[in-house]
C-alpha cells in the first residue's frame, strides 16, 4: 500500500514537471489592439469617375505618396523586452516591400514612422491597384514567420512564435495621368461646391446664373472625360470650380443675414479639404467689406 502511495506521488511529480515548460512561456502581445493606425498623404480620395473606372482613391503618375504609420507597444512587462519594430508598404507594382527605419519600442511606448513610396510611371488610367502594409517586431536581419491578420493575436516569446507580425492595413489606389490627376481633384472641389450651395439656397440671380453655369461646365467635364479627352475634362471642372467660387462670392455679397449663414452652415458639413479655401475666401470679403464702409477719420 506504501509503494503505490509514493508511486502516484512521483507520477503527479513527473506530471507536474512535463506541464511547467509550457504554463510558463510568457505570452506577449507586441502590439496593443486597435490603437495602430496610417494616413496617406498627396492623394485624393472619394472621387467619382464618370465613367466608373478610377473611383475611390487617386494618385498622380510619377508622385511620391507619404505613409505614416503609429504603432503603440504592449503592456507587457514580465519580463521587460524591447520591441524592434519594422513597418514595410508593398504594392502590386513593387517586387518587395519597402520598409521604414527600426522604430525600438519599450512597454506602451509610442512610435510613429513615415515611408515614401514612389509611384509607376503611367500613359492612360491605370485603376485598382492593391497595397498593403505590415508590421514585425523581430530582431534585426531574423526571418519572420506570416503575419496575423491583425493586431489582436498574442506572441510567444522564447517561442516558435517569438517575432510578431500583422497586416495593419490594405487598400486599392487608382493611378492618373497629370491631367487626370488634376481633372478629379477640380471636379471633387467643384461637386462639393456646388452641393453645398443648392443645400443652403440661393435667391439672387445673379449667383443662381453663376450656380448655373458651374453645373453646366461640370457636365461638360464629365462628357469630355467619359469620351477620353482628359485635357478638355480638366479645363471644365477648373472652369466649373470657379464659376461654383463666384456664385458663393455673389451669395455672400448680395444676400447676408441669414442667407450667408445657412451658405456657410451648408458648407461646413461638405469635404474637409474644401473648407480652408471656402474660409479664407469668406474671410477676405468680410475684410473688404468692413474697410469699405468703416467710417473714416
Amino acid at each position: 500500500m506504501q509503494t503505490k502511495k509514493i508511486l502516484v506521488v512521483a507520477l503527479s511529480l513527473a506530471l507536474v514537471a512535463l506541464a511547467l515548460p509550457t504554463t510558463n512561456i510568457n505570452k506577449a502581445h507586441a502590439f496593443t489592439s486597435g490603437n495602430n493606425s496610417f494616413s496617406i498623404s498627396n492623394v485624393t480620395t472619394n472621387f467619382a469617375s464618370p465613367n466608373g473606372q478610377g473611383s475611390g482613391t487617386v494618385a498622380q503618375s510619377a508622385s511620391t505618396v507619404t505613409v505614416t504609420v503609429t504603432i503603440q507597444a504592449s503592456n507587457f512587462n514580465n519580463p521587460a523586452y524591447q520591441r524592434n519594430v519594422t513597418v514595410g508598404f508593398k504594392g502590386d507594382w513593387m517586387s518587395q516591400y519597402q520598409n521604414a527605419s527600426v522604430m525600438t519600442l519599450t512597454m506602451n511606448q509610442i512610435g510613429s514612422t513615415t515611408i515614401s513610396v514612389a509611384l509607376p510611371s503611367v500613359n492612360a488610367l491605370s485603376p485598382n491597384h492593391s497595397w498593403n502594409i505590415e508590421v514585425w517586431d523581430s530582431p534585426l536581419n531574423t526571418n519572420v514567420a506570416a503575419c496575423q491578420g491583425n493586431d489582436s493575436s498574442e506572441q510567444y516569446r522564447g517561442s516558435g512564435s517569438a517575432n510578431a507580425c500583422f497586416s495593419l492595413s490594405s487598400g486599392s489606389v487608382s493611378i492618373l495621368t497629370s491631367d487626370q490627376y488634376a481633372a478629379a481633384e477640380s471636379r471633387n472641389i467643384a461637386n462639393t461646391l456646388i452641393g453645398s450651395i443648392n443645400l443652403a439656397g440661393v435667391t439672387n440671380s445673379a449667383a443662381q446664373a453663376q450656380l448655373a453655369q458651374a453645373s453646366a461646365e461640370l457636365s461638360l467635364g464629365d462628357q469630355s472625360w467619359r469620351g477620353g479627352d482628359f485635357s478638355s475634362a480638366k479645363t471644365h471642372y477648373q472652369n466649373s470650380q470657379n464659376d461654383a467660387n463666384s456664385a458663393l462670392a455673389t451669395a455672400y455679397n448680395l444676400n447676408g443675414g441669414s442667407q450667408n449663414a445657412s451658405i456657410v452652415q451648408a458648407i461646413m458639413q461638405g469635404t474637409g479639404y474644401v473648407l480652408i479655401g471656402i474660409g479664407i475666401l469668406l474671410g477676405g470679403f468680410g475684410a473688404f467689406m468692413y474697410f469699405r464702409r468703416r467710417p473714416k477719420v
